[in-house]
């Protein structure tokens, strides 16, 4: 186990990691920065996360994974758990699945930047984000806890930070949504859900409808 403090690179981009790392507590972020400090975030790690499946099979990070605030992570040896995969087909298979979800849910949030406008963006960003938690049981009374700053959601929906302090607004005067510093509510949730056209199915929560033959 190991514990990162403030805005911690555990994996950084161009450097082959030697582990891989599950989340067990707080939040990571996987983005691609520039030179002058700009970029954009591309995924967000929630607890029970794998970060950094790929590497069992690339030679380096192609983005850095960032820790949001405090975070707990188990890491364990790329090359054992690549040996553990070849000997379990099962295991392997479990890898699969992890990594077809995550690829579901990038493909959804290049339709969010790339077809719906500030609003829709926001209140589908932001229902992606209660039902994931919600499927991991997370949940804190009838709050949310957002670990990401407005400048941080902006970089994960291609928007300003202003951008986004507006259509929060917007959500909060429609009553969608409530605010107390970091945590939110979701009192109108079908409407919010109507809002953003948001669907879970792309989070494929559930089992998959078939498996594959294994043997332990």
């Amino acid at each position: 186990m190991r514990s990162y403090d403030g805005s911690s690179d555990i994996f950084s981009q161009g450097v082959r990691p030697e582990m891989v790392a599950f989340l067990t507590r707080g939040y990571t972020v996987g983005q691609l920065m520039d030179d002058d400090g700009k970029g954009q975030i591309l995924s967000l790690g929630i607890p029970g996360d794998a970060l950094g499946l790929e590497h069992l099979y690339l030679r380096e990070a192609d983005y850095d994974t960032r820790v949001l605030g405090t975070a707990e992570v188990a890491l364990v040896s790329r090359r054992d758990l690549a040996d553990l995969a070849s000997q379990r087909p099962a295991i392997a298979q479990a890898f699969a699945v992890s990594q077809a979800i995550d690829a579901a849910i990038t493909r959804e949030w290049l339709r969010n930047v790339g077809s719906r406008d500030g609003l829709r963006r926001i209140a589908h960003f932001l229902c992606e984000f209660a039902c994931r938690i919600d499927a991991r049981g997370l949940k804190t009374d009838d709050c949310y806890e957002l670990p990401l700053s407005q400048q941080q959601i902006g970089r994960a929906t291609g928007m300003t930070a202003v951008h986004v302090n507006r259509m929060l607004k917007t959500l909060h005067t429609a009553g969608l949504i409530e605010r107390s510093w970091r945590n939110v509510r979701f009192p109108r949730w079908d409407r919010l859900r109507e809002i953003a056209g948001f669907s879970d199915a792309y989070l494929h929560a559930g089992p998959p409808l078939a498996k594959a033959p294994v043997r332990a």
